[in-house]
């Protein structure tokens, strides 16, 4: 940053600094050395329901009445305070307000130093988290095994932005290893979207006869009897229709799709009239879309125009501390399911479910627990409720019986540990 602006910057007048704090969307409040409450702004006003007028010289632990003001506050260390400017991380927790009502939020309580390194003040940044929750909550409507949830940054900035995206009426590039989550991703952003109360169509473009694969997209101006045939973009109409695998189009399909979604127009296989369409496309693919564009099995112009809106699902392996929060999410799940009193997983259960590496993504995950739930006749899930092959991983050369062998529990010189994370 250039040296005359920090110069400008530094010498702003203190009037200046209310100003300027109350326009930022986010609570702020300002905290002398003893966390006494010396100013909220106007988004943290909003918030806890009291003005700086009423809080002043306040504890901040009353003001804010937060979960993390008992356990985990940023600026406590083994229950007394930390030093000042020691402190610096966030945590998420609950604030209560004036009308005592709880409300999600992440603090993040930033200490201000002067340029001797002296302490001036603490700043306490309160981001309300209800927006996420609520989605989070509305993801999860009939507490179905195929909602899609998250803790780690990615998925958290995934489930922030979804309701703008659903809005749009943009086409949509999903991209993502197979058992992420893609065509969960897909029929969320139909679910949230104007067009929720109409078709979502779902397409497996495989690979199939020209002829055959232009009627069931396009449809027949005459099918079997004469009657005209609708193919999947009518059936469509007004709603969403999802790609699930677009590499697997032929390239002429490609050229047609491009076209439609230029034209806002399909002509049905015989026919002499295009049909008008109103429809939101979504595409998926489990391979990367630049590569396949290189390699030619996909039309670069198709996309670059799919391409404008483009949403990734990571793998689980990147989405390491998600992996606890989904064992206890589809535990629940699970458990309320089969009706059992399934409440959590042994520590050596847990190890091997946190150690592994889960290619299958979050559909593994999930089938895992769903199997773990079913066979287990306790309220504690142990290891030998989990697959076989999580316990008892194939050495080279293994064969299935002795895998066989271990899912009953007897010992094998074939075995060794559960894989390891690199």
């Amino acid at each position: 940053m250039d040296q005359n602006i920090l110069e400008s910057l530094s010498g702003l007048d203190r009037a200046d600094l209310p100003r300027i704090l109350s326009a930022l969307p986010f609570g702020v409040a300002v905290l002398d050395a003893e966390r006494r409450t010396l100013f909220l702004n106007r988004a943290l006003e909003s918030l806890t329901g009291f003005s700086t007028a009423d809080v002043a010289g306040v504890f901040c632990r009353h003001v804010l009445r937060g979960s993390f003001c008992l356990h985990g506050c940023p600026c406590l260390s083994q229950g007394r305070d930390c030093a000042p400017g020691a402190c610096s991380e966030s945590r998420e927790g609950t604030l209560i307000n004036r009308h005592r009502r709880k409300i999600p939020v992440r603090l993040t309580s930033l200490p201000i130093l002067d340029r001797a390194g002296n302490f001036l003040c603490t700043l306490d940044v309160l981001e309300d988290l209800s927006a996420l929750k609520d989605m989070e909550t509305r993801l999860s409507i009939s507490a179905s095994p195929g909602q899609m949830v998250g803790r780690c940054a990615v998925m958290e900035h995934l489930l922030r932005i979804l309701p703008a995206v659903a809005q749009s009426d943009s086409p949509v590039l999903l991209t993502g290893e197979s058992g992420t989550g893609k065509d969960l991703l897909a029929e969320a952003l139909h679910r949230f979207s104007p067009r929720a109360r109409e078709s979502f169509v779902r397409v497996n473009a495989t690979p199939m006869p020209e002829a055959l694969l232009d009627a069931e997209l396009f449809g027949q101006s005459e099918g079997p009897g004469g009657v005209p045939r609708p193919g999947k973009f009518q059936l469509a109409q007004n709603g969403t229709l999802y790609l699930s695998e677009i590499a697997d189009m032929p390239l002429a399909q490609q050229g047609r799709l491009l076209r439609l979604l230029d034209e806002k127009a399909v002509l049905p296989a015989g026919g002499d009239r295009p049909m008008h369409l109103n429809v939101r496309v979504v595409a998926a693919t489990g391979r990367d879309p630049e590569e396949m564009v290189k390699a030619g099995v996909l039309r670069d112009d198709l996309f670059h125009r799919l391409n404008a809106v483009r949403l990734h699902l990571p793998p689980l392996r990147e989405r390491g501390e998600d992996v606890g929060f989904l064992l206890a999410h589809y535990l629940k799940i699970f458990a309320a399911k089969f009706r059992k009193q399934v409440l959590g997983f042994s520590d050596e259960a847990l190890s091997l479910l946190t150690s592994y590496d889960y290619p299958g993504n979050v559909r593994e995950l999930r089938n895992m627990v769903e199997y773990a739930v079913m066979v287990c006749a306790g309220e504690t899930v142990q290891p030998e409720h989990l697959p076989a092959h999580l316990r008892f991983p194939l050495a080279a050369g293994s064969s299935v019986a002795t895998q066989a062998s271990q899912a009953q529990g007897k010992p094998s010189g074939a075995l060794k540990p559960a894989r390891k994370k690199a």
